[in-house]
């Protein structure tokens, strides 16, 4: 590499100044692109953010039992998060339609 930018007539300052500046420009490079990937992944958050995994639709925080669940203000349907079902089920006498839901979610171990 030296060589070649000698041939190209630089001097050793001239040199010493291209290297410095190609690292600097890497550099720069390295950090936009870093820069780039944050913004893309901050963008696509906020596309689905609180949407309906169902029908697209906006998702608002309501509060159920003590708990604050996701409803779809479109398809009515309500979405927990993590943890969220197994609080409603244990505070809740195991009995009709949340003692089925216990069934099916309960966990074996």
């Amino acid at each position: 590499m030296e060589q070649d930018i000698r041939k190209l007539g630089y001097s050793q300052e001239e040199e010493y100044f291209y290297k410095k500046n190609k690292e600097l420009i890497e550099n720069m490079r390295k950090q936009r692109d870093a820069e780039r990937a944050a913004q893309e992944s901050q963008a696509q958050k906020n596309t689905h953010w609180m949407k309906c995994p169902k029908c697209g639709s906006d998702l608002q925080e309501v509060e159920h039992l003590g708990i604050k669940v996701d409803r779809c203000a479109g398809c009515s349907g309500i979405f927990f998060d993590k943890g969220e079902l197994d609080i409603l089920l244990q505070a809740q006498e195991p009995k009709g339609f949340l003692s089925g839901f216990r069934k099916v979610f309960k966990k074996e171990g």
